[in-house]
């Protein structure tokens, strides 16, 4: 049996997702809806997935997959979202995702990446891939152009960056890292 854990703030949400994944046989999904929850459960048994609905309080976010890895090292952490996560792929990574997955995908598709995850296989979105080869490439380009500068940027600026690299507007940028346009006057 393959324990996961669902992780969503909308309870129907997880309990549709319990509904559809336990139709599989081999999946028994356990759901709660809050960062306090998880952890409180987690104290009580492992899991092999931790299905992460990441939104809108990023940086809570973060410090609870840092102590999802602490309670249980083992959990594979898969982030399904409907929000823009371009921004914040790389600190993700660095956190300990394996997989990435759309709020939108199928329920077969959501299935396979809970499978291609227990095989040790990473999903990722080709748009976040593409993202990826952009960023490594513009980070060589800069290396080569000037090897005496020193970069030493918040992650917030640097998203800001990227997100400038690759053509996006200042409304685009606000809204991709959940802050508000401020307009001078």
């Amino acid at each position: 049996m393959i324990n996961i854990l669902v992780l969503d703030d909308h309870e129907a949400i997880g309990e549709g997702i319990k509904l559809l994944l336990e139709q599989e046989g081999d999946l028994h999904v356990t759901v709660v809806n809050s960062g306090e929850e998880t952890l409180n459960i987690l104290l009580q048994q492992t899991f092999d997935i931790f299905l992460f609905e990441v939104n809108m309080y990023f940086l809570n976010d973060l410090e609870l997959l840092k102590k999802v890895q602490q309670l249980n090292p083992e959990v594979i952490k898969i982030i399904y979202t409907g929000y823009n996560i371009e921004p914040f792929f790389n600190v993700l990574v660095e956190s300990g995702v394996s997989g990435f997955v759309s709020k939108t995908v199928s329920t077969e598709n959501l299935i396979t990446a809970i499978r291609s995850a227990l095989d040790g296989n990473a999903m990722i979105p080709v748009k976040l891939l593409r993202q990826l080869k952009i960023v490594e490439s513009q980070k060589n380009k800069m290396e080569i152009m000037n090897p005496l500068i020193q970069y030493d940027l918040k992650k917030n600026e640097l998203a800001v960056l990227q997100l400038v690299a690759v053509g996006k507007t200042n409304k685009e940028i606000a809204e991709n890292l959940f802050v508000s346009l401020r307009k001078r006057t």
